[in-house]
């Protein structure tokens, strides 16, 4: 006996036309009986993708301290409202439920719910057992061999596991694509390993190995890690997993392809800008285990290859890219002194406070005021002269320069000027005097002569892109201009006359080559798409047309995806290919900044940004929903 969930998928086709229809590559769940228990199996039209097996009938297995791994067999069944669900089922202490919703007619959700009614350890597999022949990707490319990643990053893994941000796993059959995606990472206590096995035809995702403790290491505060969910009893986890199908000619279809179903499973999929940017927050969100439990639930790290370390900065601009206030606050309460008193991180915790404020939230009075001190102690006539010398580095975010003594990098003024506004809105000491001492002390560091803002204030000669996005993000959330339009639109102009063809060097000489040493990629000439679309941006408020605002963002964002369809840490300005993390954190924030400045200016509708590089991917939206017509991309340059 079988029966699918064809129900379902009727209900979802009746809001699309036949020939929306016919661009989409569909996916559904059809269930199959042996002998009472229920299987999953997965199809698109008559084609079978995925087959039900005897070690995975529904596509669950369980993993219990001492054991192997062991099938989870549903037998009940129940169809209601367009969602199946199989089981409960109880395997010892633990409780089970199996939940299959069709979201889209390529988009497939399952979302496993764990109950216990006593403690207990355990995992569970979620497996895709192959029935196409095709190639076997991961995010980063083919995979024609066993492996196995995890997203954990910066720990000590097993020699033989290597680190993945995004939790996917493909197959690539001629012009389409199939896979299975995991939720964030932090919501499955930081434990989620991807499989691809082109040998036993199987792609896997899973929240634990069953490895036993670890300890993270020193930076990471000792905490003791191992491979095992835990329940208390009465306590309950849900896990969830999602199955698409897409149209697919090159692993970068692919790629882009998984990010369109994740957000179309997660709802934030206005375009594939935003689709991309909040997606990647997500893969950056951690539940917080290195701080005291009266402390934040979550933390945003940079990247994988950073460890469990959160920033201020980053988690600030990955909270407001992500747009869950629970989140939002929860990375908030995890800042601590030691992560507040270097770089600009006192004036973003400060501006942080105004934001978790102004939405409900209790923001830290105490830490806000030892912020404030920290700024005032270091204040010099409105300037902050942040305290890391004589040794001059680490002054800002990127900056890696050598500081004169009692210099001013005017990346931290902008900032500077807006930690004051917003210390004054938290009703801390600072009044009107204090605000206006720190826009005419930034105001000062800009050089007419060179007719750009530089670097800092005792190296005039030094083009610095990163000194402009202070300000971007001050107008952001107080409204304020805090440089002169004049100041504003003459560095714009100057370096869109020096810049790359692959962007704004973050630091460089005044024609806009490489700083002696400097090799084009990170701090050394790098180029950071935050500080050159902030820049765009800060323009705009000042006067540049909109039309030209929205060129330069959409010329910036197609280098920035030119070989990966993502953000990426920096772009390597001779080379102009990704350097350093790919799906890097603070990037996540342009979505936040674009949507204030737009609203803040009166624009209203669509975002022509959104639009103009969703035409460039091939991606369309209709009915609510995201998918990719690779035949309507823009060419792309070739692979490295």
């Amino acid at each position: 006996m079988k029966t699918s969930l064809g129900c379902v998928l009727v209900v979802i086709l009746t809001a699309v036309s036949p020939a929306t229809y016919a661009q989409v590559v569909p996916i559904r769940a059809a269930l199959v009986e042996k002998e009472g228990v229920v299987g999953v199996e997965y199809r698109s039209g008559e084609t079978l993708v995925a087959r039900s097996t005897d070690a995975a009938p529904a596509g669950v297995e369980l993993l219990l301290p001492g054991g192997k791994a062991e099938p989870v067999q549903f037998r009940a069944k129940t169809e209601r409202d367009g969602v199946v669900e199989l089981g409960p089922v109880k395997v010892g202490a633990l409780t089970l439920s199996w939940r299959i919703t069709q979201k889209t007619p390529s988009l497939v959700e399952r979302t496993l719910e764990v109950s216990a009614d006593a403690a207990q350890r355990f995992s569970v597999t979620f497996p895709l057992d192959i029935a196409l022949d095709g190639q076997y990707e991961s995010f980063s490319g083919e995979e024609k061999t066993r492996i196995l990643y995890n997203t954990l990053g910066g720990a000590p893994y097993h020699a033989d596991i290597k680190g993945q941000t995004f939790p996917l796993a493909m197959l690539r059959a001629t012009d389409r694509v199939f896979g299975v995606i995991a939720d964030g990472p932090g919501l499955w206590e930081n434990r989620c390993f991807i499989l691809l096995d082109p040998q036993a035809r199987r792609l896997a995702i899973y929240p634990g190995d069953g490895c036993a403790p670890y300890s993270l290491g020193e930076r990471n505060l000792n905490y003791m890690m191992d491979g095992w969910q835990s329940l208390a009893a009465g306590e309950h986890k849900s896990f969830t997993t999602w199955v698409f199908a897409s149209p697919a000619r090159s692993h970068y279809d692919a790629q882009l392809a998984a990010h369109l179903a994740l957000a179309n499973g997660k709802g934030w999929n206005n375009s594939s800008v935003e689709a991309i940017l909040r997606n990647t927050s997500l893969f950056l969100l951690r539940k917080n285990f290195l701080r005291p439990p009266q402390e934040g639930n979550y933390i945003f790290h940079s990247g994988i290859g950073y460890g469990w370390i959160q920033w201020v900065s980053d988690g600030f601009y990955a909270a407001l890219g992500l747009n869950d206030p629970e989140k939002t606050i929860e990375a908030y309460r995890s800042v601590y002194l030691g992560r507040i008193t270097y770089e600009d991180n006192a004036q973003y915790y400060l501006i942080w406070s105004v934001l978790v404020k102004r939405a409900g939230g209790a923001y830290n009075d105490e830490l806000a005021r030892k912020a404030l001190a920290f700024i005032r102690d270091n204040e010099k006539d409105g300037m902050f002269v942040h305290p890391h010398t004589p040794n001059g580095t680490f002054k800002t975010y990127m900056d890696v320069l050598s500081y004169p003594e009692g210099d001013v990098p005017a990346s931290n003024q902008g900032f500077h000027c807006g930690a004051l506004m917003a210390a004054q809105e938290l009703g801390l000491p600072v009044n009107d005097a204090d605000v206006e001492r720190a826009i005419a002390a930034y105001q000062r560091i800009f050089s007419k002569n060179r007719g750009f803002m530089p670097t800092s204030l005792k190296q005039p000669d030094v083009l610095g892109q990163d000194t402009l996005y202070g300000a971007t993000l001050t107008f952001a959330v107080f409204g304020r201009k805090v440089l002169t339009d004049e100041q504003v639109l003459t560095h714009y102009r100057t370096s869109e006359k020096v810049k790359t063809p692959y962007g704004l060097r973050v630091i460089s000489q005044a024609d806009g080559s490489l700083l002696p040493g400097h090799s084009g990629a990170y701090t050394f000439g790098g180029s950071w798409f935050l500080c050159d679309a902030a820049n765009y941006l800060l323009a705009g408020v000042h006067g540049l047309p909109a039309a030209e605002v929205d060129a330069r963002l959409i010329e910036r964002i197609g280098m920035e995806m030119n070989y990966v369809p993502a953000f990426n840490e920096d772009i390597e300005t001779v080379t102009g290919k990704p350097h350093g993390h790919i799906l890097y954190s603070w990037n996540s924030g342009y979505w936040w900044l674009r949507t204030e400045i737009r609203r803040r200016l009166g624009q209203t509708g669509p975002d022509p940004v959104g639009t103009a590089i969703d035409a460039k991917l091939g991606v369309v939206r209709e009915n609510g929903v995201l998918r990719l017509e690779p035949d309507k991309a823009a060419p792309r340059k070739p692979q490295p």
